[in-house]
């Protein structure tokens, strides 16, 4: 399953002229694009999450992120986005 979304995830952004060239990372961290893609849909879909990326913790921690980090959550959003 975690195949079949990458393969479709570099497709699908490779067709919309923005090809995914290196995976993004979060400090010094690679960011698992699985998990943070699973993380958002356990939590109810993007528009559900909006308000989610640090807040309360959400995906971020998810992710296994620092809480000391002020603009992580941002940084989460964008890289899902």
């Amino acid at each position: 399953e975690e195949e079949a979304f990458l393969v479709s995830l570099y497709k699908f952004m490779k067709d919309r002229h923005t090809p995914i060239e290196r995976i993004p990372h979060l400090g010094f961290k690679q960011i698992n694009l699985w998990k943070i893609y699973k993380a958002v849909e356990k939590l109810g879909a993007y528009e559900l999450v909006r308000g989610g990326w640090g807040c309360q913790g959400n995906v971020y921690d998810a992710l296994g992120g620092s809480p000391g980090s002020t603009s992580a959550a941002t940084c989460t959003r964008r890289h899902y986005e």
